[in-house]
C-alpha cells in the first residue's frame, strides 16, 4: 500500500474544524495552516475559521482531496464518512473517540463496513500523524519535533504527546510520528513497510498494546530490514484490562508476543526511555557488533559498579592485551589499574583521556567503549567531553558515555549529546540498554 498521500498529502479537509481554541478541530486546523498544503476547513455551522472560508460539506470542496481528518462527535462520524467516500478521498484520519474503547462496538463496526475498500482509515481514537521532514502536523499536538531519522508509532495518543514533548526537550529528531488508536484499518504492518522504504528513517519505535493480525505482523517484522524497537504494554492481567478500556486492545498471552518479537528479530524493551535510546543508537549508526566492553574511568567506584552491571546484563569485560598495557604504562600515572576497567585515577587530566583513547583507536579486542567520569578536582569534564567527541569522529567503534554528577558535568553532557554520543546517567542503566542491542 502506498501511504504517500497520508504522510505527504497535497490537499487536506479538516471536518469539524472549529474557531474555538478549546476544540480538537481548532488545534488540528491551526497546526495545518503552518504547512504548505492546501487545507480546507469543513463545518456546517461556521463561515470563517482563522481567516479561511469554511465549507459546509467536504462535497463542496472543488478538486481532489487526498486526506480527510474527522474531528466530530463519534455518533456523527458515519454520516460524515459517507460524504468522504462519495468525494473519493483515499485516506481518512478519525481522531474522534467514543468507539469500541468505550463500549460502542456496533458504531465502530458500522464505520469499518462503510469504509471497506473505499477509504483507508487511521484511528479512530487517535492523535493523528506528524511528518517533520514535510513540516506537516496532522494532529492536535501543538509543536513540531525536529527532523530526524527515528519513526515512532504509538497506539496511545496521550503517551505519544508525552514522548513527543520529551523528544523535543532532548533534541531527538523524528522522521515521522503516527498514533494509530483503535487501528480498525491502517495498523502496524502497513506503517512498518512504509517506514522501511522511507529514506529518512533509520530506526522504528513502537508503543503497542495489541495487534489485530498477529501472523501478518510477524511476516512484516521478518521482511523489514530496518531495526524495530518495541515497548509492549499489558503484560499483566491488570495491564490487559487497562489496555482494553484504552484502545479496545484484545487480550493475548504475553508469551505469544514475546515469541513474535523474537522470531521477527524486533528488540523488546521495558521502558519508554529504552525505546528511544536504543533507536538513537541505530540512528547514530552506533550499534555494537558484539558484547565485548571496554571501560575507561577516572574513579574506581563507578568502574566497579559498571563491571557488575555489565556482567549481570550479559556483557563481557575483555582482558587488556599485553601490548596495550605496555603502551598505557608509557602514558598513564604509575597507579593506573592495569586492567579493564581502565582506571586512570582521580587526578586524571583531559590529556590522559585523550592519550588513552588514541592508543585504542585501531585496537581490535573490544566491540564498544564506555567512558565514565566523575567531576573530581583535576578533571575538567567539559574538556574531556570535547576530546571524546573528537575521538568518536575518527573511531570505528561505538562510544558511549556516563558523566556522573550534576551541575559540574551539565555542559559536558550537552556537548556529548550534540556530538552524536549516547549519554547515560548511570552505568546500570547503560548496561541494560546496550545489552538489549547485542544479546539475542
Amino acid at each position: 500500500m502506498n501511504l504517500n498521500k497520508i504522510f505527504n498529502p497535497k490537499t487536506i479537509a479538516v471536518i469539524g474544524a472549529s474557531s474555538s481554541p478549546n476544540k480538537v478541530g481548532h488545534d488540528i486546523f491551526r497546526n495545518l495552516l503552518d504547512s504548505k498544503k492546501k487545507v480546507h476547513p469543513v463545518n456546517p455551522k461556521a463561515k470563517k475559521i482563522l481567516g479561511m472560508i469554511v465549507y459546509k460539506s467536504v462535497m463542496d470542496i472543488k478538486g481532489k482531496v487526498d486526506l480527510a481528518v474527522i474531528a466530530v462527535p463519534a455518533q456523527t462520524v458515519p454520516v460524515v464518512l459517507e460524504e468522504v467516500i462519495r468525494k473519493k478521498v483515499p485516506f481518512t484520519i478519525i481522531v474522534s473517540a467514543g468507539f469500541s474503547e468505550s463500549g460502542e462496538i456496533e458504531l465502530e463496526q458500522k464505520v469499518i463496513g462503510l469504509a471497506k475498500d473505499k477509504t483507508t482509515i487511521l484511528g479512530p481514537n487517535c492523535l493523528g500523524i506528524i511528518n517533520p521532514h514535510k513540516k506537516l502536523n496532522v494532529s492536535f499536538f501543538n509543536k513540531m519535533p525536529k527532523k530526524g531519522s527515528i519513526a515512532f508509532v504509538s497506539q496511545s495518543g496521550a503517551l505519544g504527546v508525552a514522548m513527543l514533548d520529551w523528544a523535543i526537550k532532548n533534541n531527538i529528531g523524528l522522521s515521522s510520528f503516527v498514533s494509530i488508536g483503535n487501528a480498525i484499518d491502517l495498523e502496524y504492518s502497513e506503517l512498518l513497510k512504509h517506514m522501511d522504504r522511507d529514506k529518512n528513517t533509520k530506526a522504528i519505535c513502537i508503543y503497542m498494546e495489541s495487534v489485530r493480525h498477529g501472523e501478518r505482523f510477524l511476516e512484516t517484522l521478518k521482511s523489514v530490514k530496518k531495526p524495530i524497537i518495541v515497548l509492549k504494554a499489558g503484560k499483566t492481567k491488570t495491564g490487559e484490562k487497562a489496555a482494553f478500556s484504552h484502545t479496545a486492545a484484545l487480550a493475548t498471552e504475553d508469551a505469544i508476543y514475546e515469541g513474535i518479537f523474537r522470531q521477527g528479530k524486533a528488540v523488546r524493551v521495558n521502558t519508554l526511555y529504552q525505546l528511544f535510546e536504543i533507536a538513537q543508537v541505530h540512528a547514530l549508526d552506533q550499534q555494537p557488533k558484539g558484547k565485548k566492553a571496554l571501560i575507561i574511568t577516572n574513579a574506581g567506584g563507578p568502574g566497579v559498579i559498571a563491571s557488575d552491571a555489565f556482567e549481570n546484563a550479559g556483557l563481557e569485560l575483555v582482558d587488556l592485551p599485553k601490548h596495550i598495557k605496555k603502551e598505557l604504562n608509557d602514558i598513564l600515572p604509575k597507579h593506573w589499574s592495569n586492567n579493564n576497567p581502565i582506571d586512570i585515577i582521580g587526578d586524571a587530566l583531559p590529556i590522559h583521556y585523550k592519550k588513552t583513547l588514541n592508543k585504542l583507536k585501531n585496537a581490535t579486542f573490544f566491540d564498544f567503549i564506555m567512558v565514565l567520569l566523575t567531576p573530581q578536582t583535576m578533571t575538567n569534564p567539559t574538556e574531556v567531553a570535547k576530546e571524546l567527541v573528537a575521538f568518536n569522529k575518527k573511531t570505528k567503534y561505538p562510544v558511549f558515555a556516563c558523566f556522573m554528577g550534576g551541575h559540574q558535568v551539565s555542559e559536558a553532557r550537552r556537548l556529548i549529546k550534540k556530538g552524536g554520543i549516547l549519554h547515560f546517567m548511570e552505568p546500570e542503566y547503560a548496561a541494560q540498554v546496550i545489552s538489549k542491542m547485542v544479546i539475542k
